[in-house]
């Protein structure tokens, strides 16, 4: 019996030996531990400046794009009745149109915006439409002059759009690398919606 827990006393190492190895384990998780989130901080605080400046790019972006809009939207009912003053029988088209404008206006949801932004740019794809089929629409002053405008002001809207998108998925690409997305919402970094121009109106559509 002696000889049995003299041999188990053996085999089983000292009770401080135990606790050196625990207590060198726990040393050794808490030095990883901050090494690890000194090189998350190193990685945001290195990236932080470009992320300003780039999210600031894309605001600017939006802002523009919401400038162009509203400078649209005050064109519209201008349009609209160039369009009824050449020809009547677009009634549907142009209640349509000024609904969608209506709704821009009153929406404070940027998803909202842009929905409504598609509608009004399907609806003008049409007068486009009829600008080219109907002989003298696009030579009637009353029409000309609105459309023009439009025209013009539509392509910034578009271009402003674009290059929000593509400022905010630069920004959203930034925000994604492990380990500074660790840090990146706790500081006010969140992800920016992009809104993709929609597919071009086919022929049936018009």
């Amino acid at each position: 019996m002696e000889n049995m827990v003299s041999r188990t006393a053996l085999i089983l190492p000292p009770d401080g030996c135990v606790h050196v190895r625990t207590s060198r384990l726990i040393e050794f998780s808490s030095c990883l531990l901050i090494a690890f989130l000194i090189l998350a901080t190193i990685s945001f605080l290195t990236l932080r400046p470009v992320l300003k400046e780039v999210r600031f790019d894309a605001r600017a972006e939006w802002d523009g794009f919401m400038r162009a809009v509203k400078e649209r939207n005050d064109l519209l009912p201008g349009l609209v009745e160039g369009l009824k003053g050449f020809e009547q029988g677009h009634t549907k088209l142009a209640e349509n149109l000024l609904e969608a404008r209506l709704i821009c206006i009153r929406s404070t949801d940027p998803a909202g915006i842009v929905g409504s932004v598609d509608n009004i740019e399907r609806y003008l794809t049409q007068i486009e439409h009829l600008a080219r089929t109907r002989p003298g629409l696009e030579q009637y002053p009353p029409f000309a002059g609105h459309w023009r405008k439009v025209i013009r002001i539509s392509s910034r809207i578009s271009s402003t759009r674009t290059s929000y998108n593509i400022n905010a998925r630069l920004y959203n690409r930034l925000l994604s690398p492990f380990p500074q997305n660790l840090l990146t919402t706790a500081f006010g970094f969140v992800p920016l919606t992009d809104y993709p121009l929609p597919q071009s109106i086919s022929d049936t559509d018009r």
